[in-house]
């Protein structure tokens, strides 16, 4: 079951690796305060090949839509991902 971490974006970071090569890809982070602790953590919204399928592109743009938004209003975040990774499965975002 994946665990869930609770609290506000503090910061989104978008990257494109070795871009125009065969092995180009790209990212993207979020940080996110947790609301319990004040610990902030680390977690990849994505790690894609650039050129994946575009249905994936679709989707990752919208997650990104979705976090910049709750970062701008700075609405709480539930992000959840394994316990023993960062790379997150869902998030919901409570909306008032």
């Amino acid at each position: 079951m994946a665990a869930e971490t609770i609290g506000i974006i503090t910061n989104i970071k978008v990257y494109s690796f070795l871009p125009g090569t065969a092995n180009a890809f790209d990212i993207c982070n979020v940080t996110l305060k947790e609301t319990s602790t004040g610990t902030s953590w680390l977690f990849h919204l994505w790690n894609a090949r650039d050129d994946d399928t575009p249905v994936h592109r679709v989707t990752q743009s919208q997650r990104l839509a979705f976090v910049r938004e709750a970062a701008f209003r700075k609405l709480t975040v539930h992000i959840f991902a394994e316990s023993d990774s960062a790379l997150v499965d869902g998030f919901t975002v409570d909306i008032p």
